[in-house]
Order: C-alpha cells, then sequence, then structure tokens
C-alpha cells in the first residue's frame, strides 16, 4: 500500500480491544470493517507489565476483571502483530495501532504499522512522547481527557524534534452526549495548532458528530466498531455495528464528493426536461372568443412549462385575441395583437 496521508479523508474503524484476545475475531472484525467501507483499521498494543501496576483502578465502564490480567489474556505475539498488519494491507485499509508503553511503541516500530494513534492518557506521558516524537512513524494525537495546556506542552515535545502530527478532538466519556461533543473545539485547534491536520474520534450515538466534524474539516474520522454490541470487553456496547459503519462511510464519502463538487446556480440547463414537466405556463382559464380584450381572470397558471412564461402575463391584460382560445389552451405573444 502507499505511504498513509493523514491529510487526506480517512475513516477509521477502532476495533480496539473487543476480539477479547482473538486472532480469528480480529481478523473477522478487521474484514467486517473493511466490506463497511473504512479506510483504515485500529487495534490497541498493551504490554500490562509496562503499563500498569497490579491495583490499578478499574475505569467506570469495565470492571469485569482486573486490567492487568486482562491485558496479558488479550495480548498477540509479535508474529501475530505482524500477520495483522499484513492482512489489513491484503484488504486494503491502513493498519494504526495505539501503544500505551514506549516498549509497545517499539514493537510497531519493528512491525511498521501505518500510524500511531497517541491514547489521550499518553498526553502527558514526556518520555513516551519525546522517544514517539524521534521515530518515522506518522502520529495522530487524541486530546480525550487532555486541557489545552497538556497538549501545548505535548505539542511543543513534536514541533521540538520537527515531527508532523494530526490532532483529534475527542471527548472522553462513553457513551458521550451531544453537550459534551465539542465540535467548537475543531476551530479552536485550527486557530492554534495551524501545522496540525484535524481529527474527529467520536464517542457519540449514532453518525450526526462524525459528519458534522467532517465538514468542520476533520478529515480523520474514527469510531468504535464491534460486531455485536452485546460482545464482552470495555467498548462493544457502545460501537458502530456493520450497519451503522456503513452508514457512516457512505454518508462521509457523499458529503466529500459533495463538498468537491460546487453547483454553478446560474445555469440551469441541465433540468431542460424537468422545468418542462414541473414549471407552469399561461394559459387560458376560459373560453376566449378573438377580438376579446384579456383581464387577469382569463388567465391562468398549469404544467407543462412549455409554453409562454407566467412572467409575461401582464403583457397579455388589456390586449385582445387575434384568433379563438379553449379553456387550458397555451396562449402565445402572437396570439395577441400588438
Amino acid at each position: 500500500m502507499n505511504a498513509i496521508d493523514l491529510s487526506k479523508r480517512i475513516i477509521i474503524a477502532e476495533l480496539g480491544m473487543t476480539h477479547d484476545g482473538s486472532f480469528g475475531q480480529a481478523k473477522a472484525m478487521m474484514l467486517a470493517a473493511k466490506e463497511c467501507g473504512v479506510d483504515a483499521v485500529k487495534l490497541q498494543l498493551h504490554i500490562s507489565s509496562a503499563e500498569t501496576v497490579r491495583n490499578a483502578p478499574q475505569p467506570p465502564y469495565f470492571s469485569a476483571e482486573p486490567r492487568y490480567e486482562y491485558f496479558e489474556r488479550t495480548a498477540f505475539s509479535i508474529d501475530q502483530w505482524k500477520e495483522l498488519r499484513e492482512y489489513a494491507h491484503g484488504l486494503e485499509v491502513y493498519f494504526i495501532v495505539s501503544p500505551f508503553s514506549i516498549e509497545a511503541i517499539k514493537i510497531l516500530e519493528n512491525i511498521e504499522v501505518d500510524a500511531i494513534k497517541v491514547p489521550s492518557g499518553e498526553i502527558t506521558n514526556i518520555p513516551y512522547l519525546e522517544y514517539l516524537a524521534k521515530s518515522r512513524i506518522p502520529v495522530i494525537l487524541s486530546s480525550g481527557m487532555s486541557s489545552i495546556q497538556e497538549l501545548d506542552e505535548c505539542i511543543q515535545v513534536f514541533k521540538k524534534n520537527d515531527k508532523p502530527f494530526s490532532l483529534m478532538q475527542c471527548s472522553s466519556e462513553y457513551p458521550c452526549e451531544p453537550e459534551h461533543v465539542g465540535l467548537n473545539i475543531l476551530d479552536l485547534f485550527r486557530d492554534r495548532y495551524s501545522n496540525a491536520t484535524l481529527g474527529f474520534s467520536d464517542h457519540s450515538s449514532g453518525v450526526w458528530a462524525s459528519i458534522a466534524a467532517f465538514q468542520k474539516g476533520a478529515n480523520i474520522i474514527e469510531k468504535h466498531f464491534t460486531l455485536s454490541k452485546r460482545m464482552y470487553g470495555p467498548d462493544a456496547a457502545m460501537s458502530m455495528d456493520c450497519d451503522e459503519m456503513k452508514l457512516l462511510c457512505e454518508s462521509i464519502k457523499s458529503l466529500e464528493i459533495a463538498m468537491e463538487s460546487p453547483v454553478d446556480k446560474s445555469q440551469n440547463d441541465e433540468y431542460g426536461v424537468m422545468k418542462k414537466v414541473f414549471q407552469k405556463s399561461i394559459v387560458a382559464a376560459c373560453a376566449i372568443k378573438a377580438g376579446t380584450v384579456i383581464s387577469e381572470d382569463m388567465l391562468a397558471y398549469k404544467k407543462p412549462g412549455d409554453g409562454l412564461e407566467t412572467k409575461y402575463y401582464k403583457q397579455l391584460i388589456g390586449k385582445k385575441t387575434i384568433r379563438d382560445l379553449c379553456p387550458d389552451e397555451k396562449i402565445l405573444l402572437s396570439d395577441i395583437a400588438d
């Protein structure tokens, strides 16, 4: 595949950990996402011993098993990661991964992923950022739970190393209510970080927020994806299923075409046939004898629109007809005396 271009439209299916450690399930999810029309798939690379202590608190939305054991149980081997990358490329979708430690970044460098997405929890992890800023892999930053000050400090690390980056608006709320989506942040990011391409990681329900974000200039759109909302794990219940993801992809791609295809309303030649069918012509409202002076009540305005346009009706009033006219017969300028 060609190198990923984060300045172009990219729809990412975030598979997260919903595969639950099943290599076959991960592949099945990737295939289903491709069939929905996504441009990229994204997974998460957790190494328990490198990213968390054993008694770290659970997130409020998932407490079914301890995180340390959960990450160990669902981990893939390096060879499996390489195979997943090759499988994604065989499907012609980009392979993006979120690493949660420097050790995880090193694995992703080894398998040459297309891009790394920095989870919002790592935005304040300066050693992690400094290591990543020296990597040649394209970087996407998630703003999630970060403040503007924290983002400034993070981005300064990348600027120091002349490392390009993309920046995604995200609200770390699962699911995210409409009042917390923060579409306005895209404008703030555009003004504050002018050298960043923009994206939107959408935790809200439905497709509306992603479509609005794309229209506002977020060309990278990410949504959690699952084969079923009843699957196990922290993300499945608030993820898009296949029907929803297909709708999102079709909607954004159609919107992209519309945004790139300006319509010239000064020209309407293409509607010639439709205009004749739906527009109105001036017709006789009643039988009119030759020599009759036309009054307004003798005129009617009916389809089709292939006769005298209705805007000329005043030119008929007060003029004499030069021939008999039947009800509903089109009246032409040639039917009246000068």
